[in-house]
């Protein structure tokens, strides 16, 4: 006769071989174990009491992070975390209940919080002092990279452009570690993979434990390890604050239990084995036939969940899941079998991308939660006009992506893309809120433009980007001339990266005249780029491909240190004038090359007054508090500040009145007619009235004639800037 207790233990040995899930929504245990391990934990009778009057403790779970903690369809949470809380209800005699976390969780909905990293808690809620998760961040490479070969270390990453998540210390404790490095911020995985085949990045560095999980996951070979930093990731459970005993229950327990315990990380890591699965044929062989038989059934009977929870892992990993369109990898899949099936029947296939437009705007004023929920309709209207075969798919962010397999000709494409467009325009309801939101279409063809996945989906995007550019709410078919526009602005930033170690970029002066006396009282440093090759690159066009790929913050600190050293030579050669420098809004955003020319200024003992830096009035519309902060410091170093091309934008009075601004800059685009254009005229006299009546001094750009700049001293301009008096010229020494 066979005991009870073997009995037990053999059925629950074939339950976890055969791979069949526990219940993880509430995680409990016998409460007769906290009588051995309250002793062990050295629990209070405070402690032991809170534990006994409290049934349950309700414990936030975040559902997409494979393994920390993820979801499956059926709702039951998995991961690291859920067999952390079971191993911390076995040692207090806790039970908890699991509920789905969000970004506003309260601590009227949970006691706990699992998955916090960074500094990024909700309010109410504070961490505990030892994290349950330490995780080494690794190097990922793509195959096809120089790197490949070799172990890497974070020396060979400096000057390299690497890949890093957008939250977190990482980007920040990188840049401090290894110098010269470029960082490229990435919201998910998926998007990083990406940049890294696409060879628009040299590496990826992120948490070793989640990222070799999901390479093994999908299989992917092309990238690899190759190495690992010596930075970690904390992964914390955070209590809420009001619950001082709990937290002082879980202080203990985690101290115990410890961080990275090992029984939990040999399941999730990469390539996981089961170490029960070799004593299965010996477990097996204490069963007697009639015992053999009584499992096969309750094998048959749980199969189907075993197989439902396979699914609904293959479902979450190849679908979004806040969307449940088909993600990256399931695009990737189903577009190579749709233009392999096009192929064989001579048919054409469509590829399109949606991006919503000043969709940021949404988060960043109704919050993300909102933003959320804006993209599940978005995505049901875009369902609603794209029916199957056809596919779509939540590309990432706020984009989509269509594979059009039924009439995929120019003509129907332009009927969907006008139906897409028409099924945005009426207003989104969310909590009784009105939000209107409008998007940009880019079209490509199969075969016509390229027979390759990746290329259609590049000149979609190229496609899309030149609707977004020229106004948004549109949609633009792809063709050779947006390719030969993205392909000369690629390489345009190629040789621009190379331009300041190949001694390509130089300085001229331009002086600015004052109109009472016609004295030389400001020059206007401007950037030139004459490239062997290409010849005098314009810099309306380089400037604004520096804004576009980040590389205007080095641009800046060049222009920086030029000046300090023509300062001498300036003064020599025009006087003891003040310096004018145009500062790119992206320059307030990483703010260190204006805080070192600052302290150089110290160094050298020269004074702030010597300087105006010209910005444009979008960055004074809605400024964070990093801009007023540097504004403010700016003021106090004597720096002056000067509105450049006013008039072009939004010329609010608000802002001119709200901060220092000593000059504005009335763009040359009002000079060029003002003789003749009694519309320039009337305009330029009433911005001219108003500055003075705001006590701020005008400067008049591009004036080229002697008309023009009488006209502008009867009006009462100060100053005069244009061909006219001088052209922009290099120092004389």
């Amino acid at each position: 006769m066979i005991k009870p207790g073997l009995l037990f233990l053999c059925t629950h040995l074939l339950w976890m071989c055969l791979g069949i899930s526990v219940n993880a929504q509430e995680i409990v245990v016998n409460r007769l174990d906290v009588i051995n391990n309250s002793s062990q934990l050295s629990l209070s009778a405070q402690e032991i009491d809170w534990i006994k009057q409290h049934q349950s403790v309700r414990v936030a779970v975040k559902n997409g992070w494979m393994p920390i903690e993820f979801q499956l369809e059926n709702q039951k949470h998995k991961g690291v975390s859920i067999q952390y809380l079971e191993m911390v209800s076995k040692a207090t005699g806790l039970q908890f209940k699991i509920v789905d976390y969000h970004d506003n969780m309260t601590t009227n909905e949970a006691s706990l919080i699992t998955g916090i990293r960074g500094k990024s808690i909700p309010a109410g809620f504070s961490p505990l002092a030892v994290p349950y998760l330490d995780t080494v961040n690794a190097i990922y490479v793509a195959s096809h990279h120089e790197l490949y070969a070799s172990e890497i270390t974070l020396d060979q990453l400096s000057g390299k452009t690497v890949a890093v998540f957008r939250n977190g210390v990482l980007p920040d404790k990188l840049k401090a570690l290894v110098p010269g490095i470029k960082i490229k911020l990435v919201d998910i995985a998926d998007e990083a993979f990406e940049y890294l085949d696409a060879g628009m990045v040299d590496a990826y560095i992120g948490n070793e434990l989640v990222l070799d999980y999901h390479l093994d996951f999908h299989k992917i070979t092309s990238i690899r390890k190759g190495g690992v930093t010596p930075i970690t990731s904390k992964t914390f459970m955070a209590v809420s604050e009001g619950d001082p005993i709990l937290r002082s229950i879980l202080h203990k327990a985690t101290l115990q239990i410890g961080t990275n315990p090992p029984e939990i990380l040999e399941n999730w890591g990469r390539s996981p084995e089961n170490p029960l699965k070799k004593y299965l044929l010996s477990a097996l062989s204490f069963f007697s036939v009639l015992l053999l038989i009584q499992l096969f059934k309750l094998y048959q009977t749980n199969k189907k969940q075993a197989v439902a929870a396979q699914q609904a892992i293959w479902f979450q990993a190849n679908h979004d899941f806040l969307t449940k369109l088909p993600n990256r990898f399931q695009l990737k899949s189903q577009l190579d079998q749709a233009l392999q099936a096009a192929v064989q029947q001579s048919q054409a296939v469509g590829v399109m991308i949606i991006d919503l437009d000043n969709f940021k705007e949404i988060n960043d004023t109704a919050g993300h939660a909102i933003g959320d929920e804006v993209l599940i309709q978005v995505a049901a209207r875009i369902q609603s006009v794209i029916a199957p075969p056809n596919l779509t798919t939540r590309f990432g962010g706020d984009e989509f992506l269509i594979v059009i397999q039924q009439s995929a000709d120019a003509a129907h494409l332009t009927a969907l893309s006008t139906q897409l467009l028409a099924a945005m325009a009426a207003p989104f309801i969310i909590q009784q809120k009105s939000f209107v939101v409008s998007i940009s279409i880019g079209v490509a063809l199969f075969p016509e433009h390229s027979q390759r996945a990746e290329d259609l989906i590049m000149f979609a995007d190229q496609a899309l980007y030149q609707a977004k550019r020229t106004g948004k709410n549109k949609f633009m078919l792809f063709d050779e001339r947006i390719h030969d526009v993205f392909s000369k602005k690629t390489q345009l930033s190629n040789e621009l990266r190379s331009a300041i170690e190949k001694h390509q970029l130089r300085l001229q002066y331009q002086p600015i005249f004052n109109l009472s006396d016609l004295s030389c009282e400001k020059v206007e440093a401007l950037l030139r780029w004459h490239h062997p090759a290409l010849g005098q690159i314009s810099p309306e066009t380089f400037i604004k491909v520096a804004e576009e790929n980040g590389f205007i913050i080095d641009l800046g600190e060049w222009v920086f240190e030029q000046i300090l050293r023509d300062f001498a030579e300036i003064r020599q050669q025009f006087g003891a004038v003040e310096i004018c420098i145009n500062i790119s809004p992206l320059q307030f955003s990483q703010p260190a090359p204006i805080h070192q020319f600052i302290a150089q200024l110290a160094t050298l003992g020269i004074t702030g007054t010597h300087f105006c830096f010209e910005i444009t009035e979008g960055l004074l519309l809605e400024p964070s508090s990093q801009v007023i902060d540097i504004l403010n410091i700016l003021h106090a170093q004597g720096i002056k500040l000067a509105i450049d091309d006013f008039g072009t934008g939004y010329s609010s009075l608000a802002y001119l009145n709200k901060f220092k601004i000593d000059y504005v800059k009335i763009d040359k685009s009002f000079i060029n007619g003002i003789t003749e254009n009694l519309n320039d005229q009337a305009l330029c006299k009433t911005i001219i009235f108003m500055g003075n009546q705001l006590h701020i001094k005008l400067i008049a750009e591009g004036v080229e004639t002697q008309d023009q700049e009488t006209l502008l001293k009867e009006m009462g301009c100060q100053y005069s800037q244009g061909f006219y008096r001088a052209r922009p010229a290099s120092l004389t020494g």
